[in-house]
């Protein structure tokens, strides 16, 4: 091809320019034909096509996806570039408890983790369905395969004990997030656990707490939260920065609270979920002098809600209130609160909430610095609450409306 003197060849420089407008642009991205039209625009198309996707790989496609794996042995194939991967052993939708045979419909990961090789841009790592068979090789296969994993997610997974959880953990040397959801631990379950021996929980011998890790997201049982705080505590885990955690039960509870106390200097974006009337006496946030962020879910019962389940509510801020008095953090520039109620709320119900008791504590001068308190009601409650916030708080206390709002969640 020859080019008049007005023409200029793109250089290949150029390309990667132009392909990087369309970076993070889902919808643009599939109507292109940028990897078909030159070679040299592929791997960028790759780059940036999975710098966004999440893969999923589980019994249904694994097959398929080890084609890939042994192609890219051969030559460059989109394995390279996957930086976030979510593996599915299978049946995380339930902590399957069965000692029994296999179920069909799995695959394991001792037989097949070993194989997952070459996925060296994986950095965020999900593991989904692992049950209490794993052996050896998933450990191998995971520091092997995947040590630049810097996210890791472990979701709806049943151990046989606390030592198999902590050297999954072990496995990953650059972890600086942390996110857990339904993991049961079955050795835990036949320890008795009071206040005093929450140190019972933990094995003979425990790792440290990888000090790159930074963020932790955790929604366990009673046992397996009492058992994490325990470990964090007794290594003093004061790397960690971002800490969101699901208050259910007293003892576990009171773990939290233990850990806040020890290492409470180092956390600076605190998120508490279902807090409840079960906080022990002595939950405080004093030692969280350096919180600049803090979310509370608050959650509470309707009058429609034939059961009658859960905290009236006239008495579900309590515990919001109970905890906003304990901050000592001056820097503190967010509040949210996420209103959860277990049925339809009328606005009479809201009325109910004791927004006078939450506006008096709001009022004091420790939160002077405070840059915006809001709530986050369901987008079929967010009128009703912005009605009720309007006359209980922007009218009776002026001085916080430029402060409070009202949003939907979503």
């Amino acid at each position: 091809m020859t080019y008049s003197s007005t023409e200029r060849p793109i250089t290949s420089g150029q390309k990667q320019n132009v392909k990087s407008l369309f970076y993070g642009c889902e919808a643009a991205l599939p109507k292109t034909n940028c990897s078909l039209t030159c070679r040299a625009w592929l791997r960028a198309s790759w780059r940036n096509l999975f710098s966004q996707r999440r893969i999923v790989v589980d019994r249904t496609n694994f097959e398929s996806f080890l084609e890939f794996i042994e192609l890219d042995s051969l030559s460059v194939t989109i394995i390279r570039f996957i930086r976030s991967l979510h593996i599915e052993q299978g049946e995380s939708w339930l902590l399957y408890r069965s000692t029994g045979p296999r179920n069909p419909k799995t695959f394991q990961f001792d037989d097949y983790l070993q194989r997952l090789v070459g996925l060296v841009s994986v950095k965020s790592l999900r593991l989904g369905g692992i049950r209490r068979d794993i052996g050896p090789p998933t450990i191998a296969a995971l520091r092997h395969n995947f040590a630049g994993v810097s996210v890791l997610e472990i979701h709806s997974v049943v151990l046989a004990s606390a030592e198999q959880f902590l050297d999954i953990l072990s496995s990953f040397p650059s972890l600086s997030g942390l996110v857990l959801g339904g993991v049961a631990i079955d050795s835990l379950s036949e320890v008795q656990c009071t206040h005093d021996s929450l140190h019972t929980l933990l094995p003979p011998h425990t790792p440290p707490v990888p000090t790159t890790l930074t963020e932790l997201v955790c929604n366990l049982p009673q046992d397996e939260t009492i058992f994490l705080f325990s470990w964090l505590t007794l290594r003093g885990a004061v790397s960690i920065r971002k800490l969101n955690v699901t208050l259910y039960h007293e003892l576990s509870n009171a773990a939290v609270s233990k850990y806040l106390r020890d290492v409470g200097p180092s956390v600076e974006e605190l998120t508490i979920g279902s807090a409840d009337i079960n906080l022990p006496d002595d939950f405080t946030l004093s030692p969280c002098v350096m919180l600049s962020t803090l979310g509370i879910s608050v959650q509470f019962r309707s009058r429609s809600n034939a059961l009658n389940l859960g905290v009236p509510p006239t008495e579900c801020f309590i515990p919001l209130i109970k905890i906003l008095q304990t901050i000592s953090a001056k820097q503190l520039k967010e509040v949210n609160i996420w209103l959860r109620p277990n049925g339809h709320m009328t606005q009479e119900e809201y009325e109910q909430l004791d927004w006078d008791g939450l506006a008096t504590v709001i009022e004091q001068p420790l939160f002077k610095s405070l840059f915006r308190f809001r709530f986050f009601a369901s987008p079929k409650h967010v009128e009703i609450v912005r009605r009720v916030i309007k006359k209980r708080i922007w009218e009776q206390h002026p001085l916080l409306a430029p402060v409070v709002r009202i949003r939907a969640w979503g």
